[in-house]
């Protein structure tokens, strides 16, 4: 579809928002408003990308057959605090400088105009609470130049254990694994520390007027270390039925040094869970039903935003995008992290509902990066262009899922080290001029590198062209 034709599309749904407005008492506004969901952590294991995954994700599943699910989504950086900044800034690292989670986005990029800001700046209401940049210092907003009119702190693991579920103690070789922070496993708590910020997000949903536009950013924490999850979650999670994913011996052997240097970032996970017996608090998978039970959590959350938002009867002029920061290794690969080049970090759950642009349970095979967020939502609200951004409106593949789409998604996991993803290929180049090629159609777990064989020397100069310059 052209350029002029898709421009069209989006003026008759905002012309259908604004007449199905004015047959309500109050008059609805003329922008639509926007729900902004994002959750920590999660990774592609889930019943929203295969039926046959172990964890349970309906009401993600729910929420994709209102819109488009994009199939092939990938952050920006597999770390909290660079993939939001891209999100939020519409910046890649390699414009931004935003590699890690300790860097301060907000020194770096001063004057940036955030994705909320942009809305505020556009006669829109901006509010949110829970994770939505970074937490802690890092990732805190600029008090001089915030982001959002009101925001709700994350109530951070709220109500902690007196010791650690997963039995870890102070002492050597065990790293964070004795922190609250790096626990696990069954939190018979009075709330959970994300049903604090669904409240907060019910409540404004409830008492907000009908007639201004809203930008409303729910950040779900969970399915983020700690893996905690309520009693009832866990019953779903039968330890004994717990799947582990494929880990076939000297996976790693055909890695280049870096690759197995960024698995091994927090190896002391790995080296401790992967210890026997299997059935101790401690181990690999007890650690794998947790994240399970902690991932279909946050599903739940995004079940009860959803009902809230029907309640309130302000769904069909409401913009819906959903996404996860990154994904999670989880034993595969040797690894335990975030923090890597590969799939299971990378690969990421994302829907948006779009009433009257998305076709209900659409689905896009595209690969797309989630730096296409911030033109996307921009264009779908009818707001001026900006033209300062690294990603591209994804609205031609929101009207026609098949449509042609050159670019692939970008990784990037510190300077100079990259990842193209294309429909069937991932390409890794590292800063030391190393390479990692897989073969998704054949190889969806990456346990075979292409890289060193003649025949793929084609496909890797395909995709070459688009690594970035640091």
């Amino acid at each position: 579809m052209n350029f002029h034709l898709h421009k069209l599309v989006i003026l008759l749904a905002l012309a259908t928002f604004i007449n199905a407005g004015e047959k309500q008492e109050q008059k609805a506004p003329v922008k639509p408003n926007v729900l902004f969901i994002a959750i920590d952590d999660m990774n592609d294991w889930t019943t929203l990308f295969d039926p046959d995954s172990p964890i349970k994700t309906p009401n993600l599943e729910r929420l994709a057959r209102r819109g488009c699910f994009f199939t092939r989504a990938y952050c920006a950086v597999a770390a909290c605090n660079p993939s939001r900044t891209a999100i939020l800034t519409g910046l890649r690292p390699t414009t931004s400088g935003i590699y890690s989670n300790n860097q301060e986005w907000k020194k770096l990029l001063p004057d940036v105009v955030t994705l909320p800001q942009y809305f505020m700046q556009n006669d829109y209401i901006a509010k949110g609470g829970g994770k939505i940049f970074h937490h802690g210092r890092t990732g805190a907003d600029r008090e001089d130049n915030p982001s959002f009119q009101e925001f709700f702190k994350l109530r951070i693991h709220a109500h902690k254990p007196n010791s650690n579920y997963n039995g870890y103690r102070k002492g050597p070789g065990l790293g964070a694994l004795s922190s609250t922070s790096w626990d696990w496993g069954e939190h018979d708590a009075p709330k959970q520390t994300d049903e604090y910020t669904v409240e907060y997000i019910v409540n404004v949903m409830e008492n907000h007027p009908k007639n201004m536009s809203l930008f409303l950013a729910a950040g779900i924490f969970s399915p983020h270390l700690p893996f905690w999850a309520p009693p009832g979650t866990f019953k779903r999670y039968p330890f004994d039925e717990t799947r582990l994913p494929p880990m076939p011996e000297n996976d790693l052997d055909d890695v280049p040094a870096i690759g197995k240097r960024m698995a091994a970032t927090e190896h002391f996970i790995w080296e401790n869970t992967s210890l026997p017996p299997v059935n101790r608090p401690g181990s690999l998978k007890k650690m794998v039903q947790c994240y399970q039970a902690s991932a279909d959590f946050a599903d739940e959350m995004v079940g009860r935003l959803m009902e809230k938002l029907d309640a309130t009867g302000i769904a069909d002029n409401t913009i819906i995008v959903l996404w996860a920061d990154h994904g999670y290794h989880l034993g595969d690969k040797q690894a335990c992290v975030k923090f890597t080049l590969w799939e299971k970090a990378n690969h990421v759950p994302f829907i948006i509902v779009a009433p009257g642009i998305t076709e209900p349970g659409s689905r896009c095979n595209q690969a797309v990066s989630l730096v296409d967020i911030y033109p996307t939502l921009i264009e779908l609200a009818g707001l001026p262009p900006k033209d300062d951004l690294d990603g591209l409106s994804l609205v031609p593949l929101l009207i026609n899922p098949d449509s042609e789409w050159e670019r692939p998604a970008i990784m990037t996991m510190g300077k100079g080290n990259h990842a193209v993803r294309t429909e069937r290929w991932r390409y890794i180049r590292y800063n030391d001029g190393t390479e990692e090629l897989y073969d998704h159609e054949n190889d969806p777990w990456e346990w075979t590198n292409l890289a060193g064989n003649p025949a793929y020397e084609k496909v890797i100069a395909e995709h070459k062209k688009w690594l970035p310059k640091d």
